[in-house]
């Protein structure tokens, strides 16, 4: 049977073609997955400036639990923001938290950049930021799957990581250029600026925006509901009505009986394992490169010079991010999910020993840079594309929202972890403690997603 209602000749949001109008509905949605990576590359500048500036002011720098919770004041942020303003879009409706969560960010961000004194000022700005991230966290998801094409779904919320993840690129470029513009330690807040920028950006994106057609068509609001899949894609576009499984309520204990524990153990112990290292590392990859005496120029660890240096390094880095999702988007129609994923844990726990190997042995820097630069991919390709993904396969619709917010709960409580613990374990144990560390979550996560993930998802077929 053709797929358009036969009353009306229109066509369910589901069944219409690809257009160029769904890449940028895309962008718009995707802006906070962005936003995430450009907020922390700007802490990963901030945080070594901030040591700088206050060793040269009060001759010493900020005590290691201090420098934690610079660290991870954004991604507490998060975990806070995604359950609770997602839980007022169930219940208020989802263009609301979408501009708010962008007001979030802008105002956390100009206040990160301009407010000067305490560190806790700068602690409670990136808190704003982190809540406005979580709030977009819980919503994108939503447009992106209602407004994506079914049969493209997948690969377009595939693409919108990898949209994402070039934002880590060129938001460490960015930074390098503020720290050219300000090269003085009295600016080490002005990498903030950037996040300021793209939340005013967000917010005004999303003024011609619309109200979720499946929110309203759940609401028993099937005129407004139509009216809204009109705004968004053209007068052919038809809202689809909400199905009993979608309006049917899963109690959040149900969620840890029968089956659906290997659901819930895939879906956020490996994203958790992947955000202890991914964001752990990717908040302190200055100082972690200056550790290793990897540099592109200065050699001097004590200068904004090598700030730079590091910074600029990490950008070049960096570009394998995107490669790498792109790699993973190639490959999710050609490979089992859960076996790309352990893959991509095995290869990025081997990368790091590289990086590891290199450095106890006094090995060329070139092999360490080389190191980094596979583990960003493999990281991107594996983990990083099907933690995002998983949850949409393995949940029925009626668990979908409480499993994946649990999962994106646990997921960020792991980046938390190794956030506030980087520098302690840098303190104690030096940069071959962190490397370790890092290494162990990912060869975990390699386990742990064999064991789970098969029986969460089984392979086609079976």
């Amino acid at each position: 049977m053709d797929s358009k209602n036969v009353t009306n000749n229109k066509t369910p949001l589901p069944d219409l073609p690809l257009t160029r109008r769904h890449f940028w509905l895309l962008i718009v949605s995707q802006m906070e997955q962005t936003i995430v990576l450009v907020l922390t590359v700007a802490v990963s500048v901030l945080l070594p400036m901030m040591k700088l500036y206050y060793l040269h002011t009060t001759g010493s720098e900020p005590n290691v639990l201090v420098q934690g919770c610079v660290g991870a004041a954004g991604l507490l942020g998060i975990t806070l923001g995604a359950p609770i303003l997602g839980s007022i879009g169930d219940r208020d409706g989802y263009l609301g938290v979408f501009r708010l969560s962008a007001l979030l960010i802008l105002i956390g961000g100009l206040g990160a950049w301009l407010i000067d004194g305490s560190i806790w000022y700068t602690v409670g700005s990136l808190f704003l930021c982190g809540l406005g991230v979580g709030g977009g966290y819980s919503v994108d998801d939503v447009y992106l799957s209602e407004l994506m094409p079914a049969k493209w779904r997948i690969r377009m919320i595939g693409l919108a990581k990898t949209i994402a993840a070039a934002g880590g690129c060129w938001g460490a470029l960015v930074a390098y250029g503020i720290l050219k513009l300000y090269p003085s330690i009295d600016h080490w807040r002005y990498a903030m600026m950037t996040v300021a920028a793209l939340g005013l950006i967000t917010l005004l994106m999303r003024i011609r925006w619309w109200q979720s057609p499946k929110w309203l068509m759940i609401k028993g609001r099937p005129q407004q509901a139509q009216a809204a899949a009109e705004h968004f894609l053209g007068p052919d576009a038809a809202a689809v009505p909400a199905s009993a499984d979608e309006t049917r309520h899963v109690p959040f204990l149900e969620l840890f009986s029968g089956s659906r524990i290997w659901k819930v153990i895939a879906t956020s112990v490996p994203w958790a394992l992947s955000g202890v290292t991914t964001y752990g590392m990717a908040s302190f990859m200055p100082v972690i490169l200056m550790q290793l005496g990897l540099h592109i120029g200065s050699e001097d660890a004590s200068s904004v010079v090598a700030v730079e240096d590091t910074v600029l390094l990490t950008a070049v880095i960096n570009v394998f991010l995107p490669l790498g999702f792109l790699i993973g988007l190639i490959l999710l129609d050609k490979i089992y999910h859960i076996r790309l994923m352990a893959l991509g844990f095995a290869v990025s726990a081997l990368a790091i020993l590289g990086v590891l190997i290199g450095h106890t042995l006094a090995l060329p820097g070139w092999i360490g840079i080389l190191s980094f630069v596979l583990y960003q991919a493999a990281q991107s390709a594996g983990p990083g594309i099907v933690t995002f993904i998983l949850p949409a396969e393995v949940f029925s619709p009626a668990e979908r929202g409480t499993g994946a917010g649990f999962g994106a709960s646990i997921g960020k409580s792991g980046a938390i972890a190794g956030v506030f613990l980087m520098p302690i374990i840098l303190k104690y144990s030096g940069v071959t403690g962190v490397l370790a560390a890092c290494c162990g979550a990912m060869v975990l996560g390699a386990v742990i997603t064999y064991i789970a993930g098969r029986k969460a998802l089984p392979k086609p077929g079976k």
